[in-house]
């Protein structure tokens, strides 16, 4: 019996399949859909999304740190830089990455932080991009090129070094508080965006070494600011000075 409903099944997709028509799109129209407050909700559709949404809500208005001011970027630098690029600096270090100055580009802070309550949601609008932390290897000349691309353009959020700009040229440079050394070869902790040469930073096509992590640059700031509160402390960044025009 199993054998003879086999063989009508098998009869009927080949009959099927052999008599069945290949359909192409004949004309095709377009038409918006605006989306309003005057649309209305698919009740099935809601009761799909809702229960991601509430577990979704719960996590990003988590308090991840409270700022005694409004922190925004600027430059030569600024407050927002500072604070991206030292918390990049201080979580590459947490987890054993070995570097000697960490770096990010200026575009890719998006939003300011605000005063007071800073939710997660806030440091996903600030970093809204997927990218993963990475180190690049320089030679002692092209770690000069690599400056004075930040210094072309005004100024960069960087942590563990500081230099003078001087005209487009960066001068006085120092790393972790020693002179920069010609001689040396240098890494940076930056981001794969930028080391794929986002944003004009063709420079990263100098470096002699690349190692890309498994960290992403957002999870940094966080585990920047998870470090800060756990110890009672408000964000309070300042301009050090680290970039300065002569």
């Amino acid at each position: 019996m199993q054998k003879s409903v086999l063989n009508l099944c098998l009869i009927a997709s080949l009959f099927l399949g052999a008599c069945s028509q290949q359909l192409h799109v004949n004309k095709t129209e377009k038409q918006l859909y605006p989306i309003t407050v005057e649309l209305k909700s698919d009740s099935s559709m809601e009761a799909f999304v809702s229960p991601y949404r509430q577990k979704l809500d719960s996590i990003m208005n988590d308090v991840v740190a409270v700022s005694a001011k409004e922190i925004p970027k600027g430059r030569p630098e600024g407050l927002l830089n500072n604070f991206f690029a030292d918390a990049m600096y201080q979580s590459g270090k947490d987890w054993n990455l070995k570097f000697d100055f960490a770096y990010t580009n200026y575009g890719g802070l998006r939003i300011p932080l605000p005063k007071g309550n800073i939710y997660r949601y806030k440091i996903f609008e600030l970093m809204p991009f997927e990218n993963a932390v990475t180190l690049v290897t320089f030679k002692g000349d092209d770690v000069q090129a690599f400056f004075d691309f930040i210094a072309a353009g005004g100024g960069d959020p960087i942590s563990g070094a500081s230099f003078v700009i001087d005209g487009k040229k960066a001068v006085e440079i120092k790393i972790n508080g020693e002179p920069f050394d010609r001689s040396k070869n240098y890494t940076v902790l930056t981001s794969d965006y930028m080391a794929n040469g986002g944003d004009g930073g063709v420079i990263f096509n100098k470096g002699i070494g690349r190692i890309d992590s498994t960290h992403k640059l957002r999870d940094a700031l966080l585990l920047y600011l998870d470090k800060k509160q756990k110890a009672g402390e408000k964000l309070n960044p300042i301009n050090d000075g680290r970039i300065k025009i002569k």
